[in-house]
């Protein structure tokens, strides 16, 4: 069995890296929100470890809130990135649908409490790398494109990318996957290749290039 410690483990080395570095990314409102974020992620991992754990009750509602807040979170801090009038328009569109099927969700079709919102998971990790893409096309379409791995945002993007990409189609099939089995170690997989890009992020970005 995986020990209770992994995930808060994750998130505490991927804050730490955050922290030293600090001074690359100190003058960008949303790379400084993408720190909070990650303490945030990391108080999650703790308190719904401790509650599904140690006390042997429900945290669903504590996932349930870290999923919404986390897609609601990239899509603002992706569509930050993003110039296009008529793009930020579609991607503010999608959100506040995103916004509205959460609460219809929740209100009619799954307990908050005591269910996974596999729907909504899926729906927003869809959301997140429709953002995500567009964001790239407007990095092709600029001159940022030559020193793009000196760019925070590029190496957030590639980690928050590939961890959707791998985790959304064990959303759509969760109901044949053994939560103590495959679905575990592909979990597991995703959030380990999501913190290494974020700690080359903070490693080799550059102050000039986190603006």
């Amino acid at each position: 069995m995986m020990s209770i410690y992994t995930y808060p483990t994750i998130y505490f080395v991927i804050i730490i890296f955050g922290l030293f570095n600090y001074k690359k990314y100190r003058n960008n409102l949303f790379l400084n929100l993408f720190l909070y974020f990650l303490v945030y992620s990391f108080l999650t991992e703790v308190i719904g470890t401790y509650f599904g754990r140690v006390l042997l009750i429900k945290n669903n509602f504590i996932y349930n809130t870290w999923n919404i807040v986390n897609h609601l979170f990239y899509a603002f801090f992706f569509l930050s990135r993003v110039t296009t009038k008529n793009k930020r328009k579609l991607i503010t569109g999608l959100i506040i649908f995103y916004i509205l099927f959460s609460i219809i969700n929740i209100s009619f079709f799954k307990n908050y409490l005591n269910q996974v919102l596999i729907n909504n998971i899926i729906i927003g990790s869809l959301l997140i790398v429709f953002v995500i893409m567009v964001y790239y096309t407007e990095l092709l379409n600029s001159d940022a494109i030559l020193s793009i791995k000196k760019s925070l945002f590029f190496w957030i993007s590639i980690g928050v990318l590939l961890s959707n990409i791998i985790l959304i189609p064990v959303w759509v099939f969760a109901e044949f996957f053994s939560y103590e089995g495959i679905y575990t170690y592909i979990i597991l997989a995703s959030n380990i290749i999501m913190s290494l890009c974020f700690i080359t992020g903070f490693l080799i970005s550059k102050k000039s290039h986190n603006n």
